[in-house]
């Protein structure tokens, strides 16, 4: 849907992909728990502790949430709080003049649309459509893991997040070693067949809270969230030693890892993708078939570092 250019549009420092992850997300702000707040139905009791907590840590920027949610349009802070006011006020009208209660959605979609021009042949999808629509433009379809474009859209979001509050945040970016040869000698499909087992692997070894990418051709990336070095390098050993996969001549194909952690001389998501990026050519300078990690301090950053094996 795209937003008219009037008093209503307004330039703001979240992204897109931060307000699509806001209504999409397992604790996500759904239409469903906006219209139960514009009065559809009554709140639970802790459906309404968490639109108290929302609309507190969120300010002015909760009336953005509410509208976004209900129509997938921006709308700045200064305005969306008058806005949604004057959407509310819609709906009663409506709901007065129709004798029945028009719910809030479509009494957004009518104010939207007709009286202030905002939204223009908007259509009518359901929650569900639109989520598996995004989930699908987020996935690669070869592995079934977060596609490369998911995959900056969450490290962006993670080191603002580690910058702002001070907490960990940890990368890996894992490549298969000689995967060129595979691909020569069994041909692309048998190569297609062992990424895609791979892919597979890294979801069953990786944490419910790790974010599993494919990062482009043979490389995967992982993002480790509130984890530090240390551990993320316990981790990386633990996915090297499942993700090594074997030929039908009994060729063992291995993976590469570098790993880096987030730490004072990191200060935006490039700083942390090029430093795993250095760590991983570390290893295949080193041998391949190894984990390399660095921490803010330098190499190693104490993580015990495997050999070839």
């Amino acid at each position: 849907m795209m937003m008219g250019a009037n008093k209503y549009s307004s330039p703001f420092e979240e992204s897109d992909a931060d307000r699509r992850r806001g209504i999409l997300d397992d604790d996500a702000l759904s239409v469903e728990l906006v219209s139960a707040f514009a009065g559809d139905r009554l709140l639970t009791k802790s459906e309404r502790l968490r639109m108290e907590e929302l609309r507190r840590s969120r300010g002015l920027r909760f009336f953005s949430d509410l509208l976004y949610s209900i129509s997938h349009q921006f709308f700045s802070p200064e305005v969306a709080e008058d806005l949604w006011t004057e959407v509310l006020q819609h709906k009663i009208h409506l709901s007065t003049v129709l004798g029945r209660n028009v719910r809030t959605v479509v009494a957004a979609l009518d104010y939207l649309s007709n009286i202030t021009g905002n939204m223009h042949f908007p259509t009518l999808v359901g929650e569900a459509v639109i989520e598996e629509i995004v989930g699908l433009s987020l996935r690669d379809g070869l592995t079934g893991l977060f596609n490369h474009t998911y995959f900056f859209q969450q490290i962006d979001l993670e080191v603002r997040r580690a910058v702002r509050y001070g907490v960990d945040v940890s990368l890996m970016l894992i490549d298969i070693d000689d995967f060129k040869t595979v691909n020569d000698t069994y041909g692309h499909q048998h190569g297609d067949t062992i990424l895609a087992a791979m892919g597979k692997t890294l979801l069953s070894v990786a944490r419910d809270s790790d974010i599993c990418c494919r990062y482009g051709g043979d490389e995967f990336s992982v993002i480790l969230p509130l984890t530090d070095v240390h551990e993320a390098g316990e981790i990386a050993e633990r996915i090297k030693a499942e993700m090594a996969d074997y030929m039908p001549a009994g060729q063992k194909v291995t993976v590469s890892i570098g790993v880096a952690s987030f730490g004072k001389t990191i200060r935006t998501y490039r700083d942390l993708v090029e430093r795993a990026d250095a760590a991983l050519y570390e290893v295949k300078r080193n041998g391949k078939n190894r984990v390399e990690a660095m921490a803010d301090s330098g190499w190693n950053g104490g993580v015990q570092l495997s050999k070839n094996n």
